[in-house]
């Protein structure tokens, strides 16, 4: 095949499209969990099951349900609260587990994350 501007042009749009959509991607995923923002109770799910949180003490209040390597999040009102987080069984996701409880105040927020695995499932402050 020989070599012209034409091709060479072509190369470069395709380099550039590829670079493009990995950085799309990239972007997209990169750091999910951060540092916690006041009024703020973030859980992601980091271990290999779906996981959800609810603040019992703020109305009972629930975040969608949290897919795997993603992170869900709820405002909090003030003052001194809890929040508990929540497992989904892989194979029978009608049912739930317990993952763990985390203390904070709302003033501060809470980020942190559901790790593990169904049979050993353990929440981490993330901070």
């Amino acid at each position: 095949m020989k070599f012209t501007s034409k091709t060479a042009r072509r190369a470069s749009l395709a380099v550039a499209a590829v670079s493009c959509l990995t950085g799309a991607v990239l972007a997209g995923t990169a750091g999910p969990a951060s540092a916690a923002t006041a009024h703020t109770f973030k859980v992601c799910a980091y271990g290999n099951y779906t996981a959800y949180a609810t603040i019992p003490q703020q109305g009972d209040i629930a975040t969608t349900l949290i897919a795997p390597g993603t992170c869900g999040q709820l405002p909090l009102a003030s003052g001194s609260t809890y929040g508990k987080v929540w497992g989904v069984y892989n194979t029978h996701p009608d049912k739930s587990f317990y993952v763990g409880t985390a203390h904070f105040t709302a003033s501060k927020g809470w980020t942190g994350a559901a790790k593990g695995s169904t049979t050993g499932p353990y929440l981490v402050n993330l901070g």
